[in-house]
């Protein structure tokens, strides 16, 4: 199945976790269209205006960006080898931009950020806009309130509205200044507002409540160590407690990395560290969101991916007309509450993939590092079925390495839309190299018209390389009820 990219533009603050989602990222970049890098500020962090008496909080200049860049360079002629849709540093460099940083909140000047925002919202071009905002959303609604002055008073604006609607999707982690509240939500409530409030799990603040066993494995020092930390200079810029890096402008109490004071528990959460373990990712579902690994999350946010599951709702603290979705529910999972494990249940899975593409940093010889399997199934995607009705899928999977696969059936509840009493049991079988699988399972007899069933396949490869991690696909086959 063809990979869908989406349109993007980047936003951040400059904290350690921002930062880890930014080398994060530039390892998808591939796999999106990145259209903008923007430096935002937000409550926690903003540049000061020193000739209103007004001092930085927290402020990192933002040189810290092209400085990964260009380690991106050095490890982006391997990076091609694997994936020649990997963009040129120079375009990178091309597409950063300083928004409004200098107060929280600040919206009234037109910054070179803002009007990247702009020209990209405005642009004759297919496809929503998603804007990752790990901020605030000031530079947006400068943005946004640059469109409104030009165009309100004009023949145009009716039509100039609805396409900036129709076009631009934010997606913001939990709420860093008052600009979507007081400018977006009244003056654009149809643009959709995406709006990630379950950040824990990736966090700070990770833990048995809201992160798996498996996920726990993959934050902890050693794991960190082996396979992300020790592979190359760029992987080195990756931050972790006690791992010697210092924050420009950055208070004592979140000098994570090399005040040895925090490590027993000193810091505001109040949790002991091992030197090594993961710090916080807590900005990434802003583009983990938008990854197309077959799970069709972006048809519709409460189908829910790697990003986490949402759920439309008028319950929340802006306009009351917006359309804004939030952190759905899943199911709990032992001592893992449902909110967490709507966005920790993928974290063991895109840990395992970040890994194995921070091997294609270090190698451009294909056959010593892992590549995502492939899954196709027979019949397509979309399905109808009557109560009662047995559905049988088949699926074909392909390792472009020749990798074994292994196959996992399964019913993404929450994510459905039955709601009726009858257990739904699903039979299933695989070869035993994992490129061919079947599924059955009856539609239950109380299923009404409407109702839908999510069935979820996962196909997982075997490692390869001296550094051994595995890479997952997924396919949704959803089954309306007629």
């Amino acid at each position: 199945m063809a990979q869908q990219k989406v349109r993007t533009i980047y936003t951040n603050d400059g904290e350690c976790d921002d930062m880890n989602t930014f080398l994060h990222l530039l390892l998808y970049a591939n796999d999106i269209d990145l259209e903008g890098i923007v430096y935002s500020g937000s409550k926690f962090h903003y540049q000061g205006i020193p000739e209103k008496g007004i001092p930085p909080m927290r402020w990192a200049d933002p040189a810290w960006m092209y400085e990964y860049i260009n380690d991106y360079e050095k490890v982006w002629p391997n990076l091609k080898a694997h994936d020649p849709a990997y963009p040129d540093p120079d375009y990178l460099r091309s597409i950063v931009a300083i928004g409004n940083v200098r107060m929280v909140s600040e919206m009234e000047e037109v910054t070179e950020g803002s009007e990247l925002i702009r020209e990209a919202i405005l642009k004759d071009k297919p496809g929503k806009l998603y804007v990752q905002i790990g901020g605030g959303t000031s530079t947006v609604a400068r943005a946004l309130r640059s469109i409104e002055e030009e165009y309100r008073d004009s023949a145009d604006w009716g039509k100039i509205r609805r396409k900036v609607s129709d076009t631009l999707v934010i997606v913001m982690i939990v709420t860093q200044d008052d600009t979507y509240r007081d400018y977006i939500s009244p003056v654009w409530p149809d643009v959709q507002m995406i709006h990630c409030m379950t950040i824990l799990p990736v966090a700070f603040l990770y833990g048995p409540k809201g992160d798996p066993v498996e996920a726990l494995e993959c934050f902890s020092a050693p794991w960190m160590k082996e396979h992300l930390l020790d592979k190359g200079a760029f992987m080195a810029r990756y931050h972790t407690w006690g791992d010697g890096h210092h924050y420009d402008g950055e208070e004592p109490g979140s000098q994570f990395g090399d005040n040895p004071d925090l490590l027993a528990g000193n810091w505001w959460g109040h949790v002991p560290h091992t030197k090594y373990d993961m710090i916080s990712e807590g900005d990434s579902p802003s583009f983990l969101y938008l990854l197309d690994r077959g799970l069709r999350s972006l048809e519709d946010p409460s189908w829910g991916g790697w990003g986490g599951r949402y759920e439309r709702t008028s319950e929340h603290d802006f306009d009351p007309r917006t359309d804004y979705w939030l952190s759905a529910e899943d199911e709990s999972c032992g001592q893992v509450d449902g909110k967490a494990y709507a966005l920790s249940r993928w974290i063991a899975d895109w840990m395992n993939d970040f890994a194995a593409r921070a091997s294609w940093t270090q190698t451009a010889d294909r056959l010593q590092t892992n590549h995502c399997p492939l899954l196709q199934v027979d019949g397509g995607l979309e399905r109808t079925a009557g109560a009662g009705e047995e559905i049988t899928l088949h699926v074909c999977a392909e390792d472009p390495d020749g990798d074994a696969m292994r196959l996992t059936f399964w019913r993404y509840a929450a994510a459905d839309r039955y709601r009726g009493q009858e257990e739904i049991r699903l039979e299933s079988s695989q070869s035993a190299d994992g490129r061919d699988g079947t599924v059955r399972f009856t539609v239950p007899e109380d299923a009404s018209a409407g109702d839908t069933i999510h069935l979820m396949v996962t196909c997982r490869d075997s490692a390869r390389g001296e550094h051994p991690e595995y890479m997952a696909a997924y396919a949704r086959a959803v089954i309306t009820v007629q």
